[in-house]
């Protein structure tokens, strides 16, 4: 064990970059000291070991010599995780305990850890836990090069620490979020913390964010969904299609006060593709229909076409400056657009199947004459 000791000190720090005096110097000792660690001489006292560890952030189990048995570790997680699915939540906390002080700085026992006393907090209202879950998640932050899972990664975790901070510290929880916030991804927690620090114009701004980004999402869900079901061509799978288009339709429908904005051109596309899905069914009748309201839409938007929505919608309190612009490929007008989804010139590489276009005709036919007329 002394042989691999001294072999891994020196390993490790060359690893980083480091000379000897450089070791030194960041542990108060002399040049000396490290040398006669590295050529098995002396050996560190057990407090340095714990230090150098996590210096060179591997477990002194490693920097001893022994392996890390991956195993082993899975078999410690999944020990806890089956005590967690039993409510047995104290025994998790002290599973976790142990197999911190066994491997003080293994990044998947620390998130995991973190996660347990996540857990607990959650399940028990224990506030007594919050400091240590926010502790272990920083952590297993300072560790994330250990990290092999594609799942996990930097944001995820300061994620959860704002969301962990949120509950004692809002301010602090604030700055955490609006660090984090990409593409709005944080606009809701944001909106939330502000709410609750008595910020409303703020919070409603946030909130308002948050509507336009679930309008472009559920529009970009519903209709990529709904096509992914028309291309099996199964029946029950063109209804859902067409469930899971009126839904969309209410959202925005619901949406929407009147005015002529960006929504009317996206009802309108929506509406098509809920007409094509009704050809699929040969309900033809309630295809008409569709096509008419889609039409009709269409050329609304088409006298005054614009990608705005800024204070044309219901909910809508957004600060003055904000004012966001939404692009589709389809087209400029809507008609055009409508042209495009039919012709499948979004999609020149994946077309529909053969059958699926034979079954949309009927309604590509009815489009035509309704713009001939």
């Amino acid at each position: 064990m002394q042989l691999s000791l001294n072999e891994n000190i020196k390993k490790y720090r060359k690893e980083m970059g480091l000379t000897q005096e450089e070791l030194a110097e960041a542990f108060g000792i002399t040049i000396g000291a490290v040398s006669k660690w590295e050529s098995g001489i002396t050996i560190p006292d057990i407090m340095t070991l714990i230090e150098l560890a996590d210096f060179f952030s591997i477990s002194v189990d490693v920097l001893l010599g022994y392996s890390v048995s991956s195993k082993n570790v899975e078999d410690i997680i999944q020990n806890i995780n089956n005590l967690l699915k039993s409510h047995k939540y104290e025994e998790a906390i002290s599973e976790s305990d142990k197999a911190l002080v066994r491997y003080p700085t293994n990044f998947k026992v620390i998130l995991e850890s973190a996660k347990t006393y996540n857990i607990v907090t959650a399940a028990c209202a224990y506030k007594k836990h919050l400091d240590k879950t926010i502790e272990l998640y920083e952590s297993a932050l300072r560790l994330i090069s250990q990290n092999t899972d594609p799942d996990i990664d930097e944001f995820s975790i300061r994620l959860c620490i704002a969301e962990l901070k949120s509950q004692n510290n809002p301010e602090e929880a604030l700055e955490e979020f609006k660090k984090i916030n990409y593409m709005g991804i944080a606009d809701l927690s944001i909106a939330r913390i502000l709410m609750d620090l008595d910020r409303y114009e703020e919070s409603m701004d946030r909130f308002t964010r948050v509507l336009v980004s679930i309008l472009i999402k559920s529009l970009q869900y519903s209709s990529s969904m709904a096509i992914a079901l028309v291309k099996t061509d199964k029946k029950s799978n063109l209804r859902e299609a067409r469930d899971l288009l009126d839904w969309c339709i209410k959202i925005y429908e619901s949406t929407t006060d009147g005015n002529i904005s960006y929504l009317t051109k996206m009802l309108a596309v929506l509406m098509t593709v809920k007409a094509m899905t009704l050809s699929c069914l040969e309900d033809y009748e309630n295809m008409r229909l569709c096509l008419d309201n889609a039409y009709k839409l269409a050329v609304q938007f088409d006298k005054a076409p614009g990608n705005d929505i800024a204070g044309k919608i219901h909910f809508w309190h957004a600060a003055d400056d904000y004012k966001p612009l939404i692009y589709d490929e389809l087209g400029v007008s809507a008609v055009q657009s409508i042209d495009a989804l039919f012709s499948q010139e979004p999609h020149p590489t994946k077309p529909m199947p053969e059958k699926i276009i034979k079954k949309i005709e009927p309604a590509e036919k009815y489009w035509n004459e309704i713009k001939s007329k």
